[in-house]
């Protein structure tokens, strides 16, 4: 722990955002980005995410973007952010027929994971999407449990009414939260403005930049581009309703199990909360982009064929995959995934049909 009582010394408590993003992001012992055998994701890994389930799962939004790309009439550019190892793109151009993606753009921050997609070959791969040069053509950006991973602040109701925010610091040679007075005004401003009122003793996530983050992701997407992104998240309404969530949504996993404390071994853990859809919402209304209701993770993959392409190959008699039914079951992913769909252009008229058409 040396280290990290190095880049944190002690009696300098910083807010929960800064602790996260050193945990996770510092080039050296973050946990996406320090060395390591393999990547944190897979049934191997840390945790499962849902391109790391099955093949089908890629196989399916193959599918989708083929039949999006016809109906264009144009290839189209690919962006996938938090691209990882490779574990979606690869099985998706593998099973991509034709001139769908006239360029692929992977942005991943984690130097191992970026070692990895290099050998994809025909495939931009960038620490950051500002590093990538600006788009000519149609885009769909494709974004799968990255934003829940975005640094966040942890406040917390107070007993007289006012707002206080949970620090980390060092006490007896542990990190432990400790509250004070917010760090920042736009903390109190990021819940008035989503009409949130913390009961004393409610804790809540403030993700200040989640809303700076999309607007970035959307104004390079351009005029005519698809974004799908899929995390987990409710509106404001839902995620802060203290019946609901009175201690917050915060969460780590370590051997694809809970981590009560996720203070206790900083870099080792992976660290979550629930996006607050409306951020990204309000991003989209500023850029002028159009939004889907979220839809239910099982239910989108159903609708695109996913117990199709799950079945090629398998003898007529064989059951489907269990990879496949976590994907879809009402219980787990297939719920608690949402797919949030957002659009710009001609793109987006061409999605509106297909849409349609996928739910007769």
């Amino acid at each position: 722990m040396r280290r990290w009582q190095e880049l944190l010394p002690e009696g300098s408590a910083v807010p929960f955002a800064r602790f996260m993003e050193l945990a996770l992001y510092h080039p050296e012992l973050g946990y996406y980005c320090k060395p390591r055998k393999r990547y944190p994701a897979g049934p191997g890994g840390d945790f499962v995410t849902a391109p790391t389930a099955h093949p089908s799962f890629a196989r399916t939004w193959a599918r989708l973007f083929q039949a999006l790309a016809r109906r264009r009439g144009s290839a189209l550019v690919l962006v996938e952010l938090g691209a990882g190892d490779g574990s979606f793109l690869r099985p998706l151009l593998a099973a991509s027929q034709g001139e769908v993606f006239q360029r692929v753009v992977a942005v991943e921050v984690s130097p191992a994971g970026r070692a990895a997609l290099q050998a994809l070959g025909a495939v931009e791969v960038v620490a950051d999407l500002g590093a990538a040069s600006p788009p000519a053509g149609p885009v769909v950006v494709f974004a799968s449990e990255l934003y829940d991973a975005l640094p966040f602040h942890l406040v917390r109701g107070g007993k007289g009414g006012e707002l206080e925010e949970l620090f980390v610091d060092w006490e007896d040679g542990a990190l432990r939260f400790k509250p004070g007075p917010p760090s920042s005004p736009a903390l109190a401003t990021y819940l008035e403005r989503h009409g949130v009122r913390l009961l004393p003793g409610q804790v809540a996530e403030v993700r200040l930049a989640a809303a700076p983050f999309h607007e970035h992701v959307l104004a390079w997407a351009g005029e005519e581009a698809l974004v799908f992104v899929l995390d987990y998240g409710y509106p404001a309404a839902t995620l802060y309703n203290p019946k609901l969530r009175r201690l917050g949504s915060l969460a780590g996993y370590k051997d694809q199990k809970p981590v009560a404390d996720v203070l206790a071994l900083p870099g080792e853990v992976d660290i979550t909360a629930h996006v607050n859809w409306d951020d990204l919402h309000g991003a989209a209304r500023k850029l002028h982009f159009a939004t889907a209701a979220a839809e239910p993770l099982g239910l989108f993959l159903a609708r695109w064929g996913i117990l199709e392409e799950a079945r090629k190959g398998l003898p007529p008699e064989a059951p489907t995959p269990w990879e496949v039914k976590a994907l879809l079951a009402p219980a787990g992913m297939g719920s608690d995934l949402k797919v949030l769909v957002q659009g710009k252009g001609a793109l987006w008229a061409c999605w509106q049909e297909l849409e349609a058409a996928s739910r007769l």
